[in-house]
């Protein structure tokens, strides 16, 4: 069952991990660590949108890419900090994963906001809690997911139309 903030139609999707290649149409792994990737052809890439969706055994939260994906890491935090004011982002969880992707923006070269997602959500699932924007400062943009407890979670990219995927695992 699919609850999605928006609506995404289904089709056949081609997935890249950004681990070594699996097997055509593997997910990657689930991890319990500091996960980082990178890639150099990401010159200016837009994060534009984010979606976020409760499965069956994980949730979902996907973001939506202008321009080729760029290098980021994700770790686990139990609290987050807005980028640049450092004052503190009112979402708490148990856990949580600090998402931070460079070089990135989410703004135009005239500074116009072009980040449509929420600011902050609260979809209240089996493990992802609640999210955040957390900055779009000095060629990073970050997120926060708050999570209910520390889980495992998987990494990788769609394509057409360009999307990054964070995927947290239930108990």
């Amino acid at each position: 069952m699919f609850r999605f903030r928006t609506a995404v139609a289904v089709t056949a999707l081609t997935i890249t991990t950004l681990a070594p290649a699996p097997p055509a149409g593997a997910l990657p792994d689930w991890i319990d660590h500091t996960s980082s990737w990178t890639n150099e052809k990401a010159k200016a890439p837009r994060v534009v949108d984010l979606r976020y969706g409760a499965h069956k055994k994980f949730d979902r939260v996907v973001l939506e890419i202008d321009g080729k994906i760029p290098s980021g890491t994700a770790r686990y935090r139990k609290r987050f900090r807005y980028d640049g004011s450092g004052e503190k982002v009112p979402i708490k969880g148990r856990s949580g994963i600090a998402l931070v992707l460079s070089p990135a923006y989410a703004h135009d070269d005239e500074g116009g906001n072009v980040y449509e997602g929420p600011r902050i959500a609260r979809p209240r699932f089996e493990t992802l809690k609640a999210l955040a924007f957390t900055g779009d400062f000095e060629g990073h943009v970050s997120f926060g997911l708050a999570l209910r407890h520390r889980a495992p979670y998987r990494v990788f990219r769609l394509h057409d139309p360009q999307r990054l995927v964070i995927d947290v695992q239930h108990r």
